[in-house]
């Protein structure tokens, strides 16, 4: 999984050195796969189940942006070590009642090479036709409308997870290219959820995928616990060297 993110090595350049006292915790442990969240629609911030090939377990997380391919096919973002393995894990959500789940896709990217400041943790599920199931780029009711250009120490950024039930928010502590940390909880079956900064009209823009919590050492964290401190994985250099644009359709009957 190291290949592919050496497609971007070079160009993740940092723009601004964290503090000592922020560090990375170790792997951050996925939340085993469990009932999730109906899906009205696909987009940022619904549950998912995954069905890893080969003998590793199932899990559950929560998907990241809309985004489309060279080809204009719709894909989802989301943390790579949701995707025990790294093979084309089969990804379903539950739609339409109470045991009804759907398989929508499966992984075509996953690059997780640990949970260090400087390693990457992606993924990209590609999309299946959806049927009758909508696409929306709408995160907690907030239309995605653009990328963050950049992000300094002091925004504040939100990421949207199903455990967690909803948004958590707060202000960035460091700042590179790779990675953002910022001031806010959350726990596992959060991770591949949206990480995202509120314009004052009110829109979404994207910064990254939510990939560990940190509380402020190296010690392993664990869901039970209470951490401090939340990761994104930013996504600018991924849409790149993967080819992607940013989907920012509102809500719409898939293509």
């Amino acid at each position: 999984m190291r290949t592919a993110a050496w497609r971007i090595g070079t160009a993740v350049v940092v723009t601004a050195i964290f503090v000592g006292l922020y560090l990375v915790n170790r792997a951050y442990p996925i939340h085993p796969q469990t009932p999730i969240p109906m899906a009205h629609a696909i987009g940022p911030g619904i549950g998912i189940n995954i069905e890893p090939v080969g003998d590793e377990a199932g899990a559950s997380c929560t998907t990241g942006f809309l985004v489309r391919d060279r080809d204009g096919r719709p894909g989802l973002l989301v943390a790579g070590h949701c995707n025990p393995g790294g093979g084309h894990g089969a990804v379903e959500i539950r739609h339409g009642g109470a045991f009804a789940y759907r398989t929508i896709g499966t992984f075509t990217e996953t690059v997780h090479d640990g949970s260090d400041w400087d390693d990457y943790d992606i993924g990209l599920i590609s999309l299946d036709d959806p049927g009758k199931i909508p696409l929306t780029s709408m995160v907690d009711g907030h239309p995605v409308t653009g990328i963050a250009e950049s992000v300094a120490v002091g925004d504040v950024l939100c990421h949207y997870g199903i455990r967690s039930g909803g948004a958590l928010c707060g202000p960035v502590v460091a700042s590179e290219v790779n990675k953002v940390r910022f001031q806010t909880g959350g726990t596992c079956g959060d991770s591949g959820g949206p990480v995202y900064r509120l314009r004052e009209d009110g829109s979404a823009e994207a910064v990254g995928i939510y990939v560990a919590v940190s509380d402020g050492n190296y010690s392993e964290p664990k869901c039970e616990d209470p951490h401090p401190f939340s990761i994104a994985q930013t996504i600018t250099p991924w849409l790149s060297a993967w080819d992607l644009t940013l989907d920012t359709a509102t809500g719409r009957e898939p293509a």
